[in-house]
């Protein structure tokens, strides 16, 4: 069987990806999460006799626990849900979301980095990191302004969209030097707000098939 290392899998998103994947046992998920304000295990709580769901407690910005998972559950693949999010708390406490979406995010794929440097030839070929961001980063919609498309230039306007940007931007960096990685984008990240459960299912669905 596969092995996924998931991060923010405890989340709103990252819980309902892991939930699908497990209904159809298309990987052992690993599981990483520091479990804040957005993260809580109840959502999984379905797994919890899952010998293929491992939870593991801890942050994206700890280089030596993302080491040791890298080296002991040898994964084929990472999701990267990990965020600070909501545009309120990035006001009243910035730092934060630049280390956890920036510096975070860079620590995170620098191991990656170093992971797949390892890896045999056809491991390198077929490894994937896939990157779930915010359609934040391009700003506010105005009334009777057309829709936000892939292409629309971003505009981030608050601290959580401007760190959206950069964590993207450190993506792009990795990307440069690991030509052979797959990088996936999604600029859909939604919340649970009414109607959002099937906004999330179509997210899943996306997220999901990047991986047939």
């Amino acid at each position: 069987m596969r092995t996924w290392l998931v991060t923010g899998g405890a989340g709103f998103i990252g819980s309902n990806f892991i939930l699908r994947q497990r209904h159809a046992k298309a990987a052992r998920i690993i599981n990483l999460d520091n479990l804040t304000y957005a993260g809580n295990l109840n959502n999984l709580a379905e797994l919890q006799q899952d010998a293929d769901h491992i939870f593991k407690l801890g942050d994206i910005a700890d280089w030596e626990l993302l080491q040791s998972l890298s080296e002991h559950f040898r994964p084929q693949a990472v999701v990267h849900f990990a965020a600070e999010s909501h545009v309120d708390r990035s006001i009243q406490s910035p730092e934060r979301f630049i280390e956890t979406n920036v510096v975070g995010t860079f620590h995170l794929l620098d191991e990656v980095r170093q992971y797949w440097q390892g890896l045999p030839k056809h491991d390198k070929k077929n490894f994937r990191f896939l990157h779930i961001s915010t359609d934040e980063v391009y700003g506010s919609l105005g009334r009777g302004e057309p829709a936000f498309t892939e292409t629309t230039s971003y505009k981030p306007n608050s601290p959580y969209s401007a760190s959206a940007f950069i964590d993207n931007g450190c993506s792009s960096i990795m990307a440069t030097f690991l030509r052979t990685i797959l990088f996936y984008l999604i600029y859909r990240k939604f919340r649970s707000r009414t109607g959002s459960l099937i906004l999330v299912r179509i997210s899943v669905d996306i997220v999901s098939g990047l991986f047939i």
